[in-house]
């Protein structure tokens, strides 16, 4: 299988962990950005990332997808199967994500010219990012470690508010979940994809 991913995209780098975690092997392929065509465009129509081939020039997109069919490729998928705790995993999963559409919105928000800011879109996307990891604080017991499907999405897009939102400075309002975040980094599949300059890489 080939995956199309980078790992400074936190939807690409969920699924990069999960092949590592379950020992899949998949051909990690890093694409140039194609102007309006985006990543991927011959692979994904969509011209995002992640995309993976499955089956020859056959791609499943968006992440979730990928992660969900990744995670049923092994014998201990870390998705339960059924009840409470399912969509408890899913849940978390999509606040993750949320998180990570917000601050990706953010930022190309804040690099268009000065004169063409939108700043109360702007402020809208830092509200979403504020509020997702407030969230996250309160309910930092449920999270879980080391990895579920819930908190790799977590895991990756908290990394990611660091990296483009940084001026936030979550880790000083979250406590909880800095210290909860911060037990990931030792971890072997977390360095792995780590591509952010500075800790962690």
């Amino acid at each position: 299988m080939k995956l199309i991913c980078h790992p400074i995209s936190p939807y690409a780098r969920k699924a990069m962990i999960l092949a590592r975690l379950h020992g899949i092997e998949v051909e990690e392929i890093q694409p140039e950005k194609d102007g309006a065509n985006g990543y991927v465009a011959g692979d994904n129509p969509l011209g995002k990332i992640p995309a993976l081939e499955w089956q020859p020039e056959q791609y499943f997109f968006d992440s979730p997808v990928i992660c969900q069919y990744l995670d049923s490729l092994s014998r201990a998928p870390i998705l339960p199967t059924e009840g409470h705790t399912r969509f408890l995993n899913m849940w978390q999963h999509a606040l993750g994500d949320g998180l990570a559409d917000a601050v990706y919105n953010f930022r190309y928000e804040t690099v268009r010219p000065p004169d063409l800011h939108w700043d109360e879109m702007i402020k809208r996307h830092e509200t979403a990012i504020t509020r997702s990891v407030e969230t996250l604080e309160n309910i930092c017991e449920w999270l879980g470690g080391p990895w579920t499907y819930g908190n790799l999405a977590i895991v990756t897009a908290l990394d990611y508010a660091s990296y483009r939102a940084g001026h936030l400075n979550w880790q000083e309002w979250a406590p909880k979940l800095a210290k909860w975040h911060s037990s990931f980094k030792d971890d072997t599949h977390y360095k792995a994809t780590y591509g952010y300059p500075g800790e962690g890489s």
